[in-house]
Formats: C-alpha cells, structure tokens, sequence
C-alpha cells in the first residue's frame, strides 16, 4: 500500500484541477466510477496522467477501465483507448482509516519530526465526527473554551431535548437554551443555524457532495461560522485531506512542540510551515494534535464511524 505525491502539468482537468496543483493517489484500492485516478501515459515512458474513470461506451473486460477528461480538449481514453484497471491510482480527496495511515506514513517519511511524533506517542485513531446539524452546533460550543467544557454544554442540551436538532432547539427556545449553560451570543448562533435548517435554507447533507472551497464558503456565510468552525467541521466532519484550522491554540502550541520552535507561530508563520504537508496538511495536524494531546495525557474525542 502506497500513496505518492503528483504534480499536475496540464489543464485537461480543469476546473476541477489545475497545472502545478499537488494531489496524492494511492495503489491500495480500485477506483470507482466517478474518482479522479492517476496512470502511466499508454504512449509515453515516464509519464502519467490524472483523468477521471467513467463509465465506458462499450462493454469492457473486468480488467480494463475508461479514463476521461474533465476538459473537452482533453487526451483520453476517446483517443488512446481503454486503461489497464491495475494500472489506476485512486486520487484520495477524503481521509479514511486507511488513507489517513498512508498520509501518516508518506509525511513521516519526508519529515524527520512528524516521525517523530508517531515513534514516541504511536499512532493517533482516525477520529471524525458525523456531517450534519449536532456537529456544527457542538463546533460552536467549542468556539474560544475548551473541547471538555464545549462537550459538557453540549450534553445538557441533548439532555434537555432528548437529541439535538433543528426543530428540538426551536422548541427549546432562546431561555431553554441558555439555561443549559450556553452564551447569550452562542445561543443566537444555534438558534439562527436550527431555522436556516428547519427551513430547508441549509442542506449540511450536500456538503459532503461539495468540493472543499464551495463547502468552506457555504460555512463561512453562516452567522456564527469562522475560519476555525469552518476548517475543523472541513477536517473533521467532511474528512477533507488538506485543511489546517489556523487560530486552534493546540495546534500553535504543539506546532512549536513538534518541531522545537521557541516561540508560538502564529497563523502566517503556521500556514508558512505546514506548506510542505499539502495537500495533506490534515492528517499533519491530528498528528499534532495527537502529540499535543499525548504530552497532556489527554486523548482525542471519540473515534466516531
């Protein structure tokens, strides 16, 4: 099992990829219809393509596959034919257990202390949290305290409503809410977001289907929703490779801790030194987070499926 680094050099991908733009593919699974792959050039040594598998225009054997280009102008498998399936190398564009193992292992490859970190505190669970409404209003309780203390204010509320969504928010209303521990402010934030859902004005579920910059904006428009919410629902939630939540305190500090800085980075110096993880840089801060957690002797939150 192996995921490698690609580069793209030529715009047939657009506008989903762009040249220069960095992307990983791994051997250990088979593409679906639909995936972004990348393989050897059927005419060229030493060099390869990333295309899209896509449903063939005729029967093919089970060991063949059709590539084809986003852009019209395109070379494809219209031109060169069918590819060997074996051949394909999935594009991951969402962290599971197994691609978040490979991340970890090509990072830890090319940077001495993220090695580090899995050598000395082993490697972290692959947490995540459900997509959706209970998701986003927990992330808001999570805004500026710590994740215990969101947590806890969270509970009460699912005690208070017997499940936390739209509609047992807006029963509980602005006083029901409050008086589980939440912020004046907070409160007109999940209460805002439970009728923008309840109203069918906002479909969390189509996130999922969402590309990351379309999925981060939607976030961003939401009152209440900034950088952080955004990028932490991003990583954590929609499992996105390549998101790294500037302004999260243990991020900064176990930055410095991870790599021996002697003052906190703050987020311009951050985003300068995460540069080399892309387009990987999630899996790069749970490894933090994992190391920064560890020295604490406090856990990440529940491994969630």
């Amino acid at each position: 099992m192996t995921l490698r680094r690609f580069r793209v050099a030529e715009d047939s991908m657009r506008p989903t990829l762009s040249p220069g733009e960095e992307i990983v593919a791994t051997d250990s699974r088979v593409p679906e219809v639909g995936q972004l792959v990348v393989f050897p050039h059927p005419g060229h040594d030493d060099f390869w393509l990333v295309k899209r598998r896509a449903a063939p225009p005729m029967p093919l054997s089970h060991d063949l596959a059709w590539a084809v280009s986003d852009h019209d102008h395109g070379v494809d498998s219209s031109r060169f034919g069918p590819v060997s399936l074996a051949s394909m190398w999935t594009v991951i564009d969402r962290l599971d257990d197994q691609a978040f193992t490979e991340a970890c292992a090509l990072l830890a490859s090319e940077e001495t202390a993220l090695a580090t970190v899995i050598e000395t505190h082993g490697m972290p669970l692959f947490w995540s949290r459900p997509p959706g409404f209970p998701t986003m209003v927990l992330l808001v309780l999570e805004q500026q305290v710590s994740l215990e203390s969101g947590a806890a204010v969270f509970r009460r509320l699912e005690e208070a409503t017997g499940g936390v969504t739209p509609e047992t928010i807006l029963a509980l209303g602005e006083g029901g809410v409050r008086a589980c521990g939440v912020t004046r402010q907070k409160t007109g934030y999940i209460l805002g977001l439970a009728e923008l859902v309840a109203a069918g004005e906002l479909d969390l579920e189509l996130l999922m289907d969402s590309g990351h910059d379309q999925a981060r904006a939607t976030l961003l428009a939401l009152r209440g929703v900034g950088h952080w919410t955004a990028d932490v629902y991003l990583l954590s939630a929609l499992r996105h490779p390549d998101v790294f939540p500037l302004g999260d305190r243990a991020l900064q500090v176990g930055m410095a801790e991870t790599l021996g800085l002697d003052e906190v980075p703050d987020d311009d110096e951050l985003t300068i030194l995460a540069e080399p993880w892309r387009p990987l840089r999630a899996a790069a801060a749970r490894l933090i987070w994992h190391a920064y957690l560890s020295r604490r002797g406090r856990v990440e939150p529940e491994h969630e499926t």
